[in-house]
């Protein structure tokens, strides 16, 4: 298969190079001029020559190695040896066609013309990154010719020196795990071939992100500082119960003892440096983090609303916020300080 990433960080790098190892991948640009978002922007990551298949010949539709740009490399904390993938333009991706677009970038944040190319080149599925809520509507929106699914990352990626990344995969672990429509998932799975994505049903895609976003809102608001996490888990904690009744409707008992032995296990386990990476990481990302936070605070009382109404048809207040979700709403105003100083 043919597959364009597009938004060219450290997602994006990693997924096309496992991705690139049996399929034609290519990554593009979240700008509409690469090279100005090479020097301007400290999210940008930029890899190199586009990796294709051994076993692939080249068709008409392959997009030709000397119009790829901004060499990368990406490597892995463990078996893999470095790889290399490549950022081209959005002009070099829409004289070819694609079978699959992956949005790293949230769909309301796309540039204009680069919505309009990957509107031109009329991929039958687009699978976004974002689990914000009501960024999947977003995209269905802006691309009502295209099936969106939602893809979950299921490894850890960096940018490290220069124009490298790397990342670490869990064993037996794909590279995302997808939701959307069981058929249409079902074939992008045999058309890329095991072990790349796995289907996930929607509410158990967003359980993951509703345990473990609360405690990269307060590793935040504690200024990146794990230290300071390990000794502030009641708030995230209780947030994040809060968060997974909000994605799942099931109140799932939680306990900062619990958390602490959670990131014990991390620190072990896990072949970087946790700490440092989520620091690092997370901090380019305080925005969305706040926006999931507010998300799943709208989860949560349009759930009680609709509760309280079946129960009480003749009466019209619902439950306050802050009853319903006191440790979200405390954590998400702190957030919203450091993100609006």
């Amino acid at each position: 298969m043919k597959v364009v990433f597009q938004g060219a960080g450290a997602i994006g790098a990693a997924a096309a190079a496992l991705f690139g190892r049996r399929h034609e991948t290519v990554v593009v640009s979240r700008s509409a001029n690469p090279g100005s978002e090479a020097l301007n922007s400290p999210d940008t990551v930029r890899l190199q020559d586009t990796v294709r298949p051994q076993s692939s010949a080249p068709t008409r539709d392959t997009v030709r190695l000397r119009e790829a740009a901004y060499p990368r490399r990406v490597g892995s904390d463990g078996r893999e040896t470095v790889r290399r993938v490549s950022v081209v333009d959005w002009a070099t991706v829409s004289s070819s066609s694609w079978d699959l677009v992956v949005l790293t970038t949230r769909p309301g944040d796309l540039d204009e013309p680069v919505a309009a190319s990957i509107s031109g080149i009329r991929p039958s599925i687009i699978a976004i990154t974002s689990q914000v809520d009501g960024d999947r509507d977003i995209a269905v929106s802006m691309f009502p010719e295209s099936e969106i699914l939602v893809f979950s990352p299921a490894l850890l990626s960096e940018r490290t020196t220069g124009r490298n990344a790397r990342y670490w995969q869990p064993p037996a672990m794909p590279v995302f795990m997808a939701s959307g429509r069981r058929e249409t998932v079902r074939g992008l799975r045999r058309g890329l071939g095991g072990g790349l994505i796995v289907a996930v049903p929607a509410a158990l895609l967003s359980a993951p992100p509703a345990v473990f976003i609360p405690y990269v809102a307060e590793l935040s608001v504690r200024e990146g500082s794990w230290t300071a996490l390990r000794t502030h888990l009641r708030r995230p904690t209780q947030a994040s119960a809060e968060a997974v009744h909000a994605v799942t409707g099931v109140r799932i008992p939680m306990s900062a003892r619990g958390a602490g032995l959670v990131l014990d296990a991390l620190e072990l386990f896990v072949p970087i440096d946790v700490g440092e990476y989520a620091g690092r990481h997370f901090a380019r990302h305080e925005g969305q983090t706040l926006d999931m936070l507010n998300g799943w605070a709208g989860q949560m009382a349009r759930r009680a609303a609709r509760r309280d109404s079946q129960r009480n048809p003749k009466r019209n207040a619902a439950p306050a916020l802050a009853e319903l979700a006191p440790a979200l709403g405390e954590l998400a105003q702190a957030l919203r300080l450091r993100v609006t100083r």
